[in-house]
């Protein structure tokens, strides 16, 4: 299903908002992993914050709106996600790893956030839930690749861990 279609475009309002900042998302990625590719480090950095700020943006919209959207909260989770991950690889080829943990442990702790908090909308917690398993495995393949660098990675492990396979399906 399209962003189109999963945000009634026909609607004014916050949905407009969100088919925006999705379309801006997906060209900020695409110009971040074309820079990445030909090496272009400070652009790929620029376009992969920019792409990170607005899957934060989604976020809370989607967050602060009583609507319902919930295929598009999938998409704005592994935009939200991706953002991350992206700027982890990109500090890790700089050959930052403490950056590159921040990135892979501040979206494994928003998501398990998600997960416990009972006031957030049952749909939002269930699709932390589902995109808190990549985060997850990210955390684990960084830990075992960096094991004497990643404390902070530890430290989420230890305290977030295996929230995304833990949780209880809902009832409803």
């Amino acid at each position: 299903m399209s962003a189109v279609k999963c945000l009634h475009p026909r609607r004014s309002g916050p949905d407009d908002r969100f088919e925006r900042l999705l379309s801006g998302w997906e060209q900020a990625i695409r110009n971040g992993n074309q820079a990445y590719s030909g090496n272009q480090d400070q652009l790929a950095l620029q376009q992969y914050q920019l792409a990170l700020k607005q899957a934060k943006l989604m976020l809370q919209a989607f967050v602060q709106a009583d609507i319902q959207a919930e295929p598009c909260i999938d998409k704005i989770l592994a935009a939200y996600v991706v953002s991350h991950h992206n700027l982890s690889d990109l500090h890790l080829r700089q050959g930052d790893l403490c950056a590159a943990a921040c990135r892979l442990c501040e979206a494994h702790q928003c998501l398990a956030c998600m997960c416990a908090d009972m006031e957030v909308r049952s749909e939002l917690r269930e699709a932390a839930q589902r995109h808190g398993r990549r985060t997850y495995k990210a955390l684990l393949h960084f830990h075992c690749l960096y094991q004497d660098s990643s404390s902070l990675v530890e430290r989420t492990l230890r305290i977030c861990g295996q929230f995304c396979t833990l949780q209880t399906p809902s009832l409803h």
